[in-house]
């Protein structure tokens, strides 16, 4: 018989996993996974006093906005951090993508059959560095965040991730976002 608070050992997660064992009784409690401790109205501070710019387009506004979610209640399940922070990412580079859809610049490219493929994140921002909308001294910070997003889908290092890692992926999301739509 399993014991109250433990994966049921079909679900393929190991007793000495530090994932949190969601029950009827904890899932509105903190997940201390990893050591954390940190004041609920802390978590939720950090994450609800970052302001994304009214310049940015409403689609990329909503999805900035899961990526938040995600952070927020990472505070309950530690998993769901990752996904916000992946997200972030995620917001970035389709933020650089439709800024350069509204400007016209190609998105796409045909290949020999004529079928569209997306051009690539790195694509498109060194085409917004050249068109003057993302300065040349911001393009280390969208190529950090290109690499952050490969780094946290990496399950060893998604419990690495702490209310300060979260809050600086989406405190840094909303600035760049925000000089992106304001240029």
């Amino acid at each position: 018989m399993e014991k109250p608070g433990s994966f049921p050992r079909s679900c393929g997660v190991s007793e000495n996993s530090a994932m949190k064992a969601i029950d009827h009784d904890n899932w509105l409690q903190l997940d201390g996974g990893n050591g954390r401790s940190v004041e609920a109205r802390k978590w939720r501070e950090a994450f609800l006093s970052i302001r994304l710019d009214p310049a940015v387009r409403p689609d990329i506004a909503r999805m900035f906005e899961a990526a938040r979610g995600g952070m927020l209640y990472g505070y309950f399940f530690q998993p769901l951090m990752a996904m916000g922070a992946e997200q972030c990412y995620r917001v970035l580079e389709n933020g650089v993508r439709a800024r350069c859809a509204e400007t016209g610049l190609p998105v796409s490219c045909a290949d020999n059959q004529g079928r569209q493929h997306p051009l690539s994140f790195g694509h498109n921002l060194r085409t917004l560095v050249k068109q003057g909308l993302i300065p040349p001294e911001d393009l280390k910070l969208w190529q950090q965040a290109r690499e952050m997003r490969d780094w946290v889908i990496a399950p060893e290092h998604q419990a690495a991730l702490t209310l300060e890692h979260g809050a600086t992926a989406l405190a840094r999301a909303a600035d760049l976002l925000g000089r992106l739509y304001r240029a």
